[in-house]
This record gives C-alpha cells, structure tokens and sequence, in this order.
C-alpha cells in the first residue's frame, strides 16, 4: 500500500509536466516566395507615362515625335492634295512645343522651291503622350505656306498674347527695290490650330526703288494686350502708330488701321 501512494503523486507530475511543455504560440507561417523580376517588367518600370514631361529639346524625343507624326524619319517630302495648290514641300528640320498636359504640338519647317516665287511652309502635327511615345492625334501638314525663295518663315512661340501657346510666324521678300515683310498669327489650341491674324504688315522699305532722301522706312513689334481678347502692333521709323488687334469671333480683327505701306 505504501508502494501504490509514492507511484500516484509520481504519475500526477509527469502528467503537469507534460502540460507545461506545450507550446506557447502557433508556429509563423513560411514567407510566400516573390514573383520573378521578368525583362517585360523592368522595362514597363522604366517606360515614360502618358502625362509625364519630355524634354522637348532631346534629340532622340524629338526623333520619335517626327517618326510618330509623319510615319517616317527624315527628310519627307508633302505633296499637296490638289494640283497646282502649292509646290511639294520638304520637312527635315521640326521642334516639340507643349501644348497642354501631355499634348505636343510638332512644328515642321518645309522648303519649297527655289524660285523667288516658291514659297516654304510650316506643318503642324498633334502628338500624345504615351507609355510607348507619342500618338499623332492631329494632323496639318502644309498648314502655313509663305515667304519667297522656297524658304520656310522663320518663326517663335508667344506665351504673353492668348490663352493657349501662340506660334507668330514671320516671312517677307524683296520685289523690285520693295521690301516688306508680315507675319502670321496662329494660336495652338488643345483641339487644334487656329489662324487668328493671317497677315500683319510688319516692315516696309523702298531704298532699292528710291533715291536716299526719298526713301521710307516703317517697321512693327507684336506687343501683348488683353491675353485672349486683344493685341497690339506699334509701328516706328517713318510712322509712328499703334495698332490694335481684336478678338472678332475666331479672328482678331484691327480697330483702327492707318494707311501702312505696303508692297
């Protein structure tokens, strides 16, 4: 009897023994393994997003632009839809313009021909930005065709006139001792381009058809006015006057013209 009554208490510590060697927590499960970093994915991390800036002025963004615009790289060469509307124009020369967030604006010179009445022109081509570069959305090639000697105008972008960037084209040429020059007003709206001025008399001289003493010379600056309503022309040299331009619908018309010679 002695024996059974020492085994018991013995038994009754094994079992909370057993007990106490439970353990506290579950075990933490396995971390799941991570996916591969495939080619494709590291490349769509490094693609441009669609309304991402460009630097307009790279070299290889302006390539892609052209390439996404006209179809190829160049020089290209735009020939009219209807004979005898203007000569073929050749484009090699163009430059990236922000229009608005994530619209381009791709400005191309075109070079006529080589006569003194050829003339060159300007193309204007929509652009949007994409994740693979750019998507052409609009398209006017040929859109501004003037000046002499087949040469493209010569032209600047103008943030201070109207709402949206405003391109002011300017050409001219020499015609018997006449030399006048003009220019072309045109606004990059987001949903294309509108001509608003489509000639300004710029600069008049007649030295080569005159004597020294009897020769006039009038020349103009395009000034800012109201920013989308009006514009101003100041004309110096042998006239002094200020013209202003305004907003008559879709054209901007002047208020008060002078008599400005022209050739």
């Amino acid at each position: 009897m002695k024996k059974a009554a020492i085994l018991l208490p013995v038994a009754v510590a094994l079992s909370l023994a057993a007990c106490d060697n439970r353990p506290s927590e579950a075990p933490a499960a396995a971390p799941a393994p991570s996916a591969p970093v495939t080619a494709e994915a590291a490349v769509a991390e490094q693609a441009p997003q669609a309304g991402t800036p460009v630097d307009v002025a790279d070299p290889q963004i302006r390539a892609q632009a052209f390439r996404a615009a006209w179809g190829a790289p160049p020089p290209v060469t735009y020939r009219p839809v209807k004979p005898g509307e203007h000569e073929a124009q050749t484009y090699a020369k163009a430059t990236l313009v922000p229009v608005s967030q994530g619209l381009y604006a791709l400005i191309s010179e075109g070079q006529g021909g080589e006569g003194h009445v050829s003339a060159g022109s300007l193309a204007i081509h929509y652009l949007k930005r994409t994740a693979d570069g750019f998507e052409r959305v609009g398209a006017w090639p040929a859109f501004l065709v003037t000046g002499t000697w087949g040469s493209p105008p010569r032209w600047d972008i103008r943030q201070d006139l109207m709402n949206a960037p405003t391109l002011v084209a300017t050409a001219g040429g020499t015609w018997q001792g006449y030399t006048c020059g003009w220019a072309h007003v045109i606004e990059l709206t987001p949903q294309k381009p509108v001509t608003r001025i489509d000639q300004i008399h710029l600069s008049y001289s007649d030295g080569g058809a005159r004597g020294e003493d009897e020769a006039t010379d009038v020349s103009g600056r395009i000034l800012a006015g109201e920013k989308g309503r009006t514009l101003r022309v100041r004309y110096s040299g042998d006239m002094n006057a200020t013209v202003t331009y305004a907003k008559v619908g879709e054209v901007y018309d002047p208020v008060d013209m002078p008599d400005i010679p022209t050739c």
